[in-house]
């Protein structure tokens, strides 16, 4: 099936040489049914000149000034509307896109469409551009919602359907920073199918490294990113505060549910003997995210005695095998771009000290039979998924043990095969396949 791309540029306070070689990676792409719409803001004309002087002869550049300069919504808006494609792609002025880019954005929507799905909006992975140098790939997880509510985890880099603008409106002018990301979240609150590429197709611009550090947000971003997420977060039907964590790197929810205590048939609480947990306020900060109707468990970080991590949530891989997140890393350390310290929807989380809605707890069935070791907590969390229901990774909570015996028999790891095959070998959607398995994830070399 042949789609056509209409990629916005928008141009402002350009640097003329990094905007040229976005251009030329765009020029270079093996799928060739494509327009660059330029949005240019700027009070000079030498993004005009790059346009029609150093491209000249390709139409598929079109070239537009913007005089009324309101910012990044308006010229975004501007840009879908003269847009001709069918699918509407957004990268940044100075940014890179790998050749196969569109190509790939291709073969994701045939691919969604010959399994009879949707494919609504389309994120890849990436890394940062210093110089023509890359560095620090961010491998990211397929769409988490709980994870996308704390920071915004997202490359410049979304495709968009083009008649998704019908559905959901146009992007939010009132925003300077992130609308985008409120037109991804009106989406997903819309229904509409949010799909991931685990390659490193977008190259973004940095002024310098961060080597693999969390980059803290200035004031106002986090300030609207608050605002869009409280946004959100309202159409789904609850009324919470935003602030921001200590190092300005993340946004903290406080959603504000009813009293623990007053709803103790609602939930179950799994305590292994001989975990403490850090901090006496667990047992309401562990029901302020379960209250939510879509949350099904609520697992925290697990710490050892020498204060490296035992786990941070679990990994499980195609052979039915769970791993522990961060495992070995130092407690102070936040994680691969923040992995041990932000909230998150995960897969599976520790059994030994979690919270389980009462509700779906009976739905399933509870907890298997004929399994042991951590394919016990592994078949619940996958019944839980299968049950539309999120699992929840909740750092605020910490806990401290001493390492206890783990493993599963051969003969639960079959059972368990058996019973998962198919969501197994798709393997776990909130880790990267590109990063290692075992006890080395999270990790680079």
């Amino acid at each position: 099936m042949s789609h056509k791309f209409s990629i916005l540029i928008r141009a402002a306070q350009t640097n003329g040489s990094f905007f040229r070689d976005a251009l030329e990676s765009v020029i270079a792409q093996i799928h060739t049914d494509f327009e660059i719409i330029v949005l240019d803001e700027n009070d000079t004309q030498e993004v005009r000149f790059i346009c029609e002087e150093m491209f000249a002869g390709d139409d598929r550049i079109v070239y537009r000034t913007l005089k009324n300069r309101q910012g990044i919504a308006y010229a975004y808006n501007i840009g879908v509307h003269f847009s001709t494609g069918d699918h509407v792609v957004i990268m940044g002025q100075h940014d890179r896109i790998s050749a196969d880019t569109l190509e790939r954005f291709a073969a994701t929507l045939d691919a969604a469409k010959d399994a009879g799905e949707r494919a609504d909006i389309i994120y890849t992975d990436y890394d940062e551009l210093i110089g023509m140098n890359r560095m620090d790939p961010h491998f990211l997880p397929d769409y988490n919602e709980e994870l996308i509510r704390h920071i915004p985890y997202l490359s410049t880099l979304i495709c968009f359907k083009r008649n998704l603008v019908l559905d959901i409106g146009e992007f939010n002018e009132n925003l300077t920073f992130y609308p985008v990301y409120d037109f991804i979240l009106r989406g997903v609150f819309g229904k509409k199918r949010v799909l991931h590429i685990a390659s490193l197709l977008y190259h973004e611009r940095q002024k310098s490294s961060n080597g693999g550090r969390l980059r803290p947000l200035d004031a106002r971003q986090l300030k609207e990113y608050g605002v869009v997420i409280g946004a959100h977060l309202k159409r789904l039907g609850f009324d919470i505060k935003t602030k921001s964590e200590n190092k300005n790197r993340f946004l903290q929810i406080e959603y504000g549910a009813a009293s623990y205590k007053n709803h103790r048939d609602d939930y179950l609480f799994l305590r292994d003997n001989g975990v403490r947990p850090l901090k006496k306020t667990y047992m309401q900060q562990m029901y302020d995210v379960l209250s939510q109707p879509d949350v099904g468990i609520v697992g925290v970080r697990f710490i050892r005695y020498d204060l490296t991590n035992d786990n941070c949530g679990y990994i499980y891989g195609n052979e039915g095998i769970a791993y522990p997140a961060c495992y070995g890393e130092g407690f102070m350390r936040p994680g691969y771009y923040g992995r041990a310290i932000i909230p998150r929807d995960v897969s599976m989380v520790d059994a030994g000290f979690c919270m389980i809605d009462a509700k779906l707890y009976r739905h399933v069935g509870g907890f298997g039979s004929n399994l042991d070791g951590r394919d016990i907590m592994l078949d619940f969390c996958m019944k839980t998924r299968e049950a539309g229901r999120r699992i929840v990774y909740l750092p605020e909570v910490t806990v401290i043990r001493s390492p206890g015996k783990t493993t599963s028999s051969q003969s639960s790891n079959s059972l368990l095969l058996e019973r998962w095959h198919d969501a197994l070998k798709v393997g776990d959607p909130y880790y990267n396949r590109n990063l290692p398995l075992g006890l080395s994830n999270y990790k680079l070399y």
